[in-house]
């Protein structure tokens, strides 16, 4: 095919570089929206938006697959392929939106904020305002339209240099502007991080008393091994899993609960009147999420205070028709547990960890704590229940993970040895936690030959019989050197082994011992 000729000065299109260009321009535009979305709570990031959704859409064997592949490492590479599709998206819009050779970064720059406001609307959260996201894409959009334009050259010095070719000042210039372009998105990320971490919401809220405040009982000495767990989990170390790429920040103000559906008497509760019309109530108890490994840490103990769901229930009154109350959560995530057990009085609308506000990781201001369930009904940020007639399939259990999700007997080794591992002679110290939903644990045993023997562990007394995990200790003396295969299990409190049935994760949570090869010196 015979190639029309070039108008004389004419510079063909080079689409690599309008590539390279694009792809810098949408860098700093993305950084620009990061700081913005971190900065303001009336803005959203569009492209962990969209991502979000596709994560809640995502089918149950799809999703499944990548959680058991990936653990959770599946939602931060989502979060990475999220940016790294919008990089891509950016660098071909300047060369699709390009005529006679000729880039057209104004629209291309209009293309992309058209289409980032499409992926921050499906945002669930209530929180975006559309008058300052709208004002934030139109920046974005013009700083990227200006920074691709200035990047490429489109200048008429270009021409006069030769069709394709730039001189080595130019190379430069467009060296230097990329390598800026790209120091600012750096930056700019990295100073949306740092707004993340110190933004969120006012957590200067006040915190009723409790009519029974927990405290650490008077008990028994205990002995004190280093690596053991901590009794108590402070907020900052307790384990945070959720769906979402950016946690919602939910503020008390204007922030309400309501509870509706198959009631008599629907309410809306503030924060303030929450705590004003019903008693609050607070108690040591465990929270683990349901994908964690045997031995692994997604589990914490802390002191929980709210008010009890089951009184909620009763000012609302459920018709004879209901069967599951339904949580629903400002990030859009719901899940739901069986009438029955939200009248359980150890299931409570909390709304302070340690005696202090919720953190915004653990559900600010409000969320729910289950005891004999796994962390996934344990809905954060909640903002509504609703109680309904039917038996409604949450989040994951769309996805294929148990309904009813019991927490199992489970226990952990922590500690073999010490710092310096066992010594065959010398005396030592395995140690580590169990718990059992509420059920309690009655007894923790070790075995230090593989399983073919058994000897009870000291156990700390708990500070909940029920829904506390307890700390335990066995006093070891290896006989001789070589690798030894130590393993754990529990009783709960109604006298029922551990089962050692080696089970993932999904659908019910992992089971099986825990066990840990120690070299004894």
């Amino acid at each position: 095919m015979i190639q029309p000729p070039e108008e004389p000065g004419q510079v063909r299109l080079d689409r690599g570089r309008a590539r390279k260009t694009g792809a810098v321009a949408t860098a700093v535009a993305l950084a620009f929206l990061w700081v913005a979305a971190g900065a303001s709570r009336s803005v959203v990031f569009p492209p962990t938006s969209l991502a979000g959704a596709l994560v809640r859409e995502t089918p149950g064997d799809v999703a499944t697959f990548f959680i058991e592949l990936l653990g959770h490492w599946a939602l931060r590479l989502t979060t990475v392929a999220a940016l790294a599709g919008a990089v891509l998206v950016g660098a071909e819009a300047l060369v699709r939106t390009a005529r006679r050779d000729r880039l057209r970064p104004w629209l291309a720059g209009a293309v992309l904020g058209i289409a980032s406001a499409a992926a921050a609307a499906v945002e669930p959260s209530t929180r975006m305002s559309a008058p300052a996201m709208g004002a934030v894409l139109v920046v974005a959009a013009a700083l990227y339209a200006l920074l691709a334009g200035h990047l490429y050259g489109r200048t008429h010095d270009d021409a006069r240099v030769g069709a394709g070719e730039l001189d080595l000042g130019r190379r430069r210039v467009l060296q230097l502007g990329s390598g800026g372009a790209l120091a600012l998105a750096v930056g700019g990320g990295v100073v949306g991080w740092f707004l993340r971490r110190m933004g969120g919401p006012d957590r200067n809220v006040p915190i009723g008393e409790p009519i029974a405040p927990a405290t650490l009982p008077p008990r028994g000495s205990f002995p004190e091994v280093a690596g053991h767990t901590e009794e108590v989990t402070s907020a900052a170390d307790h384990y945070v899993v959720d769906v979402n790429l950016i946690r919602p920040t939910v503020e008390v103000d204007g922030w309400t609960l309501t509870v509706d559906g198959e009631v008599e008497a629907p309410l809306e509760l503030t924060f303030e009147g929450m705590q004003a019309d019903f008693d609050l109530v607070e108690d040591y108890s465990v929270l683990t999420c349901i994908s964690n490994e045997v031995g692994g840490p997604l589990v914490g103990h802390s002191a929980w205070r709210g008010v009890r769901l089951a009184d909620v229930l009763d000012r609302v009154t459920p018709r004879s028709s209901t069967v599951d109350v339904v949580f629903r959560a400002a990030d859009g995530y719901t899940d739901s547990i069986p009438l029955e057990v939200a009248q359980d009085p150890a299931v409570i609308l909390a709304i302070a960890q340690n005696g202090e506000p919720l953190t915004r990781d653990h559900g600010f201001p409000c969320r729910v704590r289950i005891p004999a369930i796994y962390g996934m009904k344990n809905v954060k940020w909640v903002q509504a229940i609703e109680v309904v007639d039917v038996d409604y399939k949450g989040y994951w259990m769309r996805r294929g993970w148990s309904d009813r999700a019991v927490v199992k007997t489970q226990s952990r080794i922590d500690v073999v040895g010490g710092d310096e591992g066992p010594v065959a002679g010398a005396q030592t110290w395995i140690a580590g936690v169990a718990w059992a939903g509420d059920r309690g644990v009655s007894a923790v045993e070790v075995s230090t030959d593989g399983g073919g023997t058994w000897n009870e562990a000291e156990l700390k007394e708990p500070i909940n019989d029920e829904v506390s995990w307890r700390l335990w200790a066995y006093r070891w003396t290896p006989e001789r050197a070589g690798d030894v295969v130590v393993m754990c299990r529990a009783v709960d409190g109604t006298g029922e082994v551990q089962d050692p049935t080696v089970t993932a994760p999904h659908p019910a949570g992992a089971g099986g011992y825990h066990s840990v090869t120690a070299s004894v010196a």
